[in-house]
């Protein structure tokens, strides 16, 4: 029920002689026969409204029509369910005037848990706002400003955040189990407001918590955690389906995606001790908060008798003093990125899209630190993934480097080679942060789906991954050859791989699968362009030297940018020789 209406119904009804012409005196409302829904909750209006017989005031008749259709049970759940929301409203409207709890009055919520029976996700989030109110509580939320709601005291500005209670929490996920019911259905007559309400309630149930787990130290997150097996398909849905229906769907759906990884983030920073609920000690040695920078190797690195290798350890001790992170660009420069990274693979933008989502989300959220959850880039060979991941990382203002796993039958490039041997050396991580003295760089694992565990002892590249890829084991990564834990939760991995069918599912799961499309020959002009710039930067030449001509481009049409790559060096070798260059 439209707002307008509901405040002339209210006036007719409370202010004028409607009210007279409907209610009567006590004598006629002690008299009235009964009507449905135990006189409709008790509330006398609602009743003699229903059994009067002729005209009513025009702000009442469509009241009375809804206390007809919610009433018909023949009519489908549907109309009903809207019957009880416009009833719960009308009633929640006349609050200001009436005693909510006065005789010969219903409670809205009887109307809106009525409604979430009858299938109403509207009625579900409505029901778990009277709760609210009745709390002196609201839920702000501004999908534009933050991902994430904020619950607040409505009459106490000053007061410390509040919780909310174990009755409204369960509110919030009665209302997403509502939203479950239509997802085989797949939301048919939803609108704006429905999705609106389903979305609501999922992320209000995941990331405000009750206020009684907080007061006896019992944690709720086991509990979202484990309805995350339900909720997350949900969700992925409704994320799918909602944006249809808005003016600008390409911008709502990338909203709702950063939406989610914010909650996400929500949850691991409350389970590692990082949130309001659960806290825990942090190691003052493990972090320098001035600066944004980190110390890698936490304790002392064990000596040598041998000379040469002791003043190679030497150079590792730089790592035991705060080494600097690189900062998370602002949402002007993460726009900016987008927008470089989608003029150079404009048939990657799936790809583009979800790393630019969990960067977004991650400043909106607060971060400042460059972080990025590790990410698989799954497509054909000679796609452009390996260049993607570099170039981001050039953007982004991080060093990287490319690790090779075809082939890698053991883990001395991931854990490193012991001392004494002739090929002795640290884990390559170590080695590129020793170098960049950047303690969050970009590593990027190529054709991950190719490495194998050998025979011998000398263990599965696969299995090293699985340490490296958990936040928790890298904290305390060891390195056989420094003989010390160190802290590489801080770096960056995207992996790549030509099929998801030969990466392990333990693997699989410490990583976000992406696809990423080989470019049609619509995109040639585009890579050309991208492979000029990084033959410039790598042969350190000015931007804008090497340029080919349309006709060259046009013979370049086609091919894959690996084999573009290698047709450029071919053609500015032929042009230095003198030679015609041509393609066959």
């Amino acid at each position: 029920m439209e707002q307008k209406d509901f405040a002339e119904a209210l006036s007719e009804c409370l202010d004028d002689e409607a009210c007279k012409q409907v209610l009567g005196d006590e004598a006629r409302i002690a008299q009235a026969p009964e009507a449905p829904m135990n006189n409709f909750f008790g509330d006398d209006l609602f009743t003699l409204l229903y059994l009067r017989e002729g005209p009513c005031s025009r702000g009442l008749v469509r009241i009375r029509g809804s206390l007809e259709e919610v009433s018909n049970q023949k009519l489908s759940r549907h109309l009903r369910a809207n019957a009880a929301v416009v009833l719960g409203h009308f009633v929640l409207s006349r609050h200001s005037k009436v005693d909510l709890y006065a005789r010969g009055v219903s409670h809205p919520i009887e109307w809106f848990r009525l409604a979430r029976q009858l299938g109403s996700v509207i009625g579900g989030l409505a029901y778990a706002n009277v709760l609210l109110a009745e709390a002196n509580q609201s839920v702000e939320f501004s999908l534009e400003k933050d991902p994430l709601p904020r619950l607040v005291w409505d009459s106490k500005p000053e007061a410390s955040a509040p919780s909310p209670s174990d009755r409204i929490c369960e509110a919030w996920c009665m209302g997403a189990r509502v939203a479950l019911r239509h997802v085989q259905r797949d939301f048919t007559g939803w609108g704006t407001e429905a999705f609106g309400c389903a979305l609501a309630c999922v992320v209000n149930y995941l990331t405000l918590l009750p206020q009684q787990q907080r007061l006896t130290g019992v944690s709720p997150l086991p509990q979202r955690r484990a309805a995350l097996a339900w909720l997350k398909p949900l969700w992925n849905r409704l994320i799918v389906a909602a944006p249809e229906h808005v003016l600008d769907p390409q911008a709502y759906r990338m909203a709702l995606v950063e939406q989610q990884l914010a909650v996400f983030m929500r949850l691991d920073d409350l389970e590692q001790g990082r949130g309001d609920y659960v806290r825990a000690p942090v190691a003052v040695d493990s972090l320098v908060s001035e600066g944004g920078q980190i110390i890698v190797i936490r304790g002392e690195i064990p000596d040598t008798s041998d000379r040469s290798e002791k003043d190679y350890l030497k150079r590792y001790e730089v790592l035991r003093r705060p080494v600097a992170l690189t900062s998370l660009p602002d949402l002007t420069g993460l726009e900016a990125i987008r927008r470089a990274l989608e003029v150079e693979f404009p048939w990657a933008i799936e790809a583009i899209g979800t790393v630019m989502s969990d960067l977004l989300a991650r400043r909106r959220h607060g971060a400042v630190r460059l972080g990025l959850s590790p990410i698989l880039l799954a497509g054909l060979p000679g796609t452009g993934k390996t260049r993607f991941a570099q170039r981001l990382s050039d953007l982004l203002g991080t060093p990287n480097t490319v690790i090779n796993l075809a082939g890698m039958a053991d883990v001395k490039v991931l854990k490193g080679v012991a001392r004494g041997w002739a090929s002795n050396r640290p884990s390559r991580m170590l080695e590129f942060i020793q170098q960049a003295r950047v303690a969050n760089p970009l590593f990027v694992l190529d054709e991950i789906d190719k490495a194998r565990g050998g025979h011998s002892n000398g263990g599965d590249p696969q299995e090293a991954l699985l340490d490296l890829l958990e936040p928790g084991n890298a904290k305390r990564y060891q390195d056989i050859y420094l003989m010390a834990e160190c802290d590489l939760s801080y770096c960056l991995y995207i992996a790549t791989s030509n099929s998801l069918a030969k990466v392990p599912e333990p693997l699989l799961s410490r990583l976000r699968p992406v696809y990423f499309p080989p470019p049609g020959p619509e995109h040639t002009e585009s890579i050309v362009q991208g492979l000029l710039a990084d033959l410039a930067r790598s042969w350190g030449l000015p931007e804008g030297t090497l340029m080919v001509t349309p006709h060259q481009t046009a013979l370049l049409r086609g091919l894959a940018p690996r084999e573009l790559r290698r047709a450029l060096l071919d053609l500015f070798g032929d042009e230095a020789n003198g030679a015609v260059y041509t393609l066959h």
